[in-house]
């Protein structure tokens, strides 16, 4: 399927090669191989959040940062349906996770929040894939949030090397309310991420803390987008990323300040490691301005870790992968302090970990 996925808002010279996804994350057939929900787990949920089996709000009304192509892709062919509406502030973690197992090969998975008016709600959806089985995963995740009401959602895509992935992510916030995404991306062998947040309502807010670490072949691509619509608006896209082996990225980010979004504040920032010569990075921050009272800033620090902060930590007695590990550690944090699984935050760690001792340098290996 050709359709075009994570367009940039507004394109640049085509030679540069960013204004969409390329041909290699062409979305896949879907074989008509009936319900996957077996392939899907899922918690308790509390008594004030109930599963539903139509989304409130018509599709047409919400986009995702991968694109309407690919929502309808989504919607046409979803396997997986688990939608909430939530009625009230809960303490509780809803958790899911779907596995692309030798039953189910193929994921495509249709999620949806509907958060009434104060209501609140944590999502951890986790996205994993049996060691041996070739297959894919496409998901979407719809968030409408109303007035006052506090979503996060927080996404751990940990597939095996011979998974493509898909993810999208749309929002609506109206008035006060406030939509966290919590990001972070280690599998696949090739991974598109899109999220496009619509601030419509006044004192709206959407925060995005993204981390990802690739290595060998590992092909990813972004694409996060927030549109302020509402006065007083706020955004803040955080992306920090590792980059090893001979794996390739692409960050899109785009913060739009539209007609009418006065005093509307956008911030993004994307921290960039790379490790060896044959990585490619290309990072694309992006600012649109269609109002005067705004303020939006971006900032992207792309190179290799500080050898004198590293000469420092050696001194106080680390070895020179476990100062890598602590710096890296810094960067990952604003995400893996935000899932509340401590055996799971232990787990990502450890690979991290792991997977930076494969791609230590020769000359400094511990």
């Amino acid at each position: 399927m050709n359709e075009q996925l994570n367009n940039l808002p507004v394109l640049t010279w085509n030679h540069l090669g960013v204004n969409r996804a390329g041909q290699e994350f062409a979305l896949p057939e879907v074989p008509q191989s009936g319900s996957a929900e077996e392939n899907l787990t899922i918690s308790i949920l509390p008594s004030n959040v109930e599963r539903v089996q139509e989304f409130p709000i018509d599709h047409e009304e919400m986009e995702s940062g991968v694109g309407k192509a690919y929502d309808n892709y989504i919607l046409k062919n979803s396997n997986i349906s688990y939608l909430l509406k939530v009625k009230g502030e809960t303490e509780q973690t809803i958790r899911t996770k779907t596995c692309v197992s030798s039953g189910h090969r193929a994921i495509a998975g249709s999620f949806g929040i509907y958060a009434e008016e104060g209501s609140s709600l944590v999502w951890m959806q986790e996205s994993v894939s049996d060691e041996d089985v070739s297959g894919f995963s496409t998901e979407l995740t719809r968030i409408y949030a109303k007035k006052n009401s506090r979503i996060r959602l927080i996404q751990v895509q940990n597939l095996n090397r011979s998974t493509p992935s898909w993810n999208g992510v749309a929002i609506y916030a109206e008035d006060g309310a406030r939509v966290e995404v919590v990001r972070a991306v280690l599998g696949s062998s090739r991974s598109a991420f899109g999220t496009r947040a619509e601030l419509k309502g006044k004192d709206s807010s959407y925060q995005l803390d993204s981390i990802y670490f690739a290595d060998q072949t590992q092909l990813f691509d972004f694409n996060d987008v927030s549109n302020h619509y509402g006065k007083n608006t706020q955004a803040d896209m955080y992306t920090a990323g590792v980059l090893a082996g001979e794996s390739s990225k692409t960050l899109r980010g785009t913060i739009d300040f539209k007609k009418g979004a006065v005093y509307g504040v956008g911030h993004e920032s994307e921290d960039v490691l790379m490790f060896g010569d044959k990585v490619r990075n290309r990072t694309v921050p992006l600012i649109l301005c269609a109002e005067e009272q705004v303020e939006g800033q971006h900032a992207a620090s792309i190179g290799r870790l500080d050898e004198t902060q590293i000469y420092y930590l050696i001194s106080r007695g680390l070895t020179p992968l476990q100062a890598r590990m602590l710096l890296i550690e810094g960067r990952f944090a604003p995400v893996l302090d935000k899932i509340p699984d401590e055996k799971l935050r232990e787990e990502l760690a450890s690979q991290i970990e792991r997977r930076l001792k494969e791609n230590e340098p020769k000359s400094n290996a511990s």
